[in-house]
């Protein structure tokens, strides 16, 4: 059961860290440019943070499934 509830997790993780990836446009459309990603990440920065966070989390779920 404890298994199972894991795996669960960790599809819905993943699953939202690769809506994060293919979707930072949209995302970004619905909640604005960051300042502090654009003056620390360059031009572009809010698009690739939304990627960087969405690859954190794929990793963290799998990382939480085989922990």
């Amino acid at each position: 059961m404890a298994f199972l509830l894991k795996l669960l997790i960790s599809i819905i993780t993943a699953g939202a860290g690769f809506l994060l990836l293919t979707h930072s446009y949209q995302i970004t459309q619905i909640f604005g440019h960051q300042e502090f990603a654009e003056r620390y990440l360059g031009a572009g920065g809010t698009y690739t943070m939304w990627k960087l966070f969405g690859i954190i989390l794929i990793f963290g779920a799998v990382w939480y499934l085989f922990r």
